[in-house]
């Protein structure tokens, strides 16, 4: 007998190999498209999470100010006067007490870990996908200004949030 017929041994031909590292490779192109929708989805779905947590917040400040002169958020972010007029620097400056505070509260932007995660403007500005905006717009009916607060995503511009003191607009 012969060396070589003696000798069983047993392996994968080539075609076999390629043919599990075709299946390997189609896996692996469905699971990184799937997992990158997911991504996305993810940070839309906190930024609108923060927009709404911020909203409520806000909302709820200014619902307190109808029992109280003086709201105060942190000692490092400020107080809010709940007796100053709406004049577009009063708004502003509510704004960045607000800004301050959620900032403080540790939000992030979720698109972008060293982008900011809230901003003032004060009337507009570039528009930054999972970021936060604060603005002063001029009231719809009576005079003065109040606050507005945005959010940008990746499919759209988002919603918008208006808040005005029970003084304010009139």
């Amino acid at each position: 007998m012969d060396y070589y017929q003696t000798l069983k041994i047993k392996a994968f031909t080539l075609i076999e190999l390629l043919v599990v590292v075709v299946i390997i490779g189609v896996l692996a192109a469905v699971g990184v498209v799937s997992y990158n929708g997911y991504v996305i989805y993810a940070k839309k779905s906190t930024t609108i999470s923060n927009w709404k947590t911020a909203s409520k917040f806000i909302q709820n400040t200014f619902g307190k100010c109808l029992m109280q002169d003086t709201i105060l958020l942190s000692s490092t972010a400020g107080s809010i006067n709940c007796k100053i007029q709406n004049t577009q620097a009063n708004v502003n400056s509510v704004a960045d007490i607000f800004m301050k505070y959620f900032l403080e509260q540790g939000f992030k932007n979720p698109y972008d870990s060293s982008a900011p995660a809230i901003i003032r403007t004060g009337s507009g500005g570039e528009t930054v996908d999972g970021r936060l905006r604060l603005d002063e717009t001029t009231c719809a009916t009576g005079s003065g200004n109040r606050l507005t607060l945005w959010y940008k995503v990746h499919d759209n511009n988002g919603d918008i949030a208006i808040f005005q003191m029970s003084h304010w607009c009139k």
